[in-house]
């Protein structure tokens, strides 16, 4: 049987597209979704995200009205993490499985304060502790099977949290974990403690962004009625959490079709995708070492055009000048006529005629 392999030059998944073309990557840029925690006084929409490959398009927002927007980013590195490992164990009895378990902690904790992480940062939170059953059969003559449940043993639960400040920590924490039997890192938290300075900082970005284009517009003869405005303004976070993407990268082999082809598991790999900065005019700390926490701003601006002054009309009267046979000039002094409007008739009274009685 011959075969004929065709190399392809990539196969990426990311949801249901497939994606050509090795300059970029391997893996497709995922946009996502993200929320604004808006905070306006008008109704105001969260924008969506240009697609790839199309340019943006300017519209009119009004005969008499100019809308002035500007959207601002701030890439912020994490203060703090937390790191959440789920540790489960099994025992026979109640006081075997919470023995080994509170071991496998115990030990866990030794390896993490030799990496300099103090007593104080580890934190065991109780998720559950319950008896697990298995099936046997009940074998009967002349009937169908029956299966009991019997008791097995019992099963508890704990995540252990630990506080770092260090992002490359985690690799070392990740190692201590495996050692002492815990494979499940299920999440990292990212903490900025001073939230409120980034946004201030977007805000005062935004502000001066939109007074330049104010300048601008009266450069080019737009006067904008500073008494007649309207604003509105959204801010929101997002974290490396949402955006993180996932893709499969393989080359398959092509068969004729009467070949049967037993297919493998492919190897599904996530990837930390930021949000792209197509949609923004001011982006802060744009260069991302390590995943950040991505901070957005959005600020409107409603103007009414200033209407012109309405033109004023002088009417000057006319000069007439009298040239005399001797050639001397005399100005002549002419009196409009006065125009005559016809008058209404005057009513006249009602007369009430009294017919004469004998």
């Amino acid at each position: 049987m011959r075969y004929s392999f065709l190399l392809l030059l990539a196969c990426f998944f990311l949801g249901q597209g497939v994606a050509f073309g090795q300059a970029r990557g391997n893996a497709r840029r995922s946009k996502g979704n993200y929320n604004y925690k808006a905070k306006v006084n008008s109704n105001y929409q969260a924008p969506l995200l240009q697609p790839e490959g199309e340019l943006p398009q300017a519209n009119f927002f009004g005969q008499d009205e100019v809308l002035l927007e500007v959207r601002a980013l701030s890439n912020q590195t994490a203060d703090s993490y937390l790191a959440i490992f789920n540790i489960r164990q099994l025992g026979k009895t109640a006081e075997e499985a919470d023995r080994l378990l509170q071991e496998r902690y115990r030990n866990f904790k030794l390896k993490l304060q030799a990496l300099g992480i103090p007593n104080a940062d580890i934190h065991l939170d109780m998720l559950s502790f319950v008896p697990v059953y298995e099936l046997e059969e009940e074998k009967r003559l002349f009937s169908p099977k029956t299966y009991n449940e019997i008791p097995k043993g019992f099963e508890m639960q704990q995540n252990v949290h630990v506080s770092y400040r260090n992002a490359e920590q985690l690799g070392a924490i990740v190692s201590a974990a495996a050692q002492v039997e815990i494979y499940d890192l299920a999440k990292v938290e990212y903490f900025v403690e001073n939230t409120a300075a980034v946004y201030e900082e977007l805000r005062k970005e935004a502000l001066a962004y939109l007074m330049r284009e104010m300048i601008e517009l009266e450069q080019i003869g737009l006067e904008l009625d500073m008494a007649s405005r309207r604003m509105a303004e959204a801010e929101g976070a997002v974290y490396p959490a949402e955006r993180y993407a996932s893709y499969q990268a393989f080359s398959s082999p092509s068969l004729d079709g009467k070949s049967r082809v037993n297919l493998q598991d492919k190897a599904q790999t996530e990837y930390y995708a930021p949000m792209p900065y197509n949609d923004f005019e001011i982006i802060l700390n744009p260069q991302i070492k390590d995943p950040a926490v991505q901070f957005m701003y959005h600020l409107q601006f409603a103007f009414k055009l200033k209407k012109p002054a309405p033109e004023v009309k002088i009417e000057r009267e006319k000069e007439f000048i009298w040239i005399t046979p001797q050639g001397d000039m005399r100005l002549l002094k002419v009196e409009k006529a006065k125009e005559k409007r016809p008058q209404a008739p005057r009513p006249q009274p009602n007369t009430t005629v009294i017919p004469e009685t004998n």
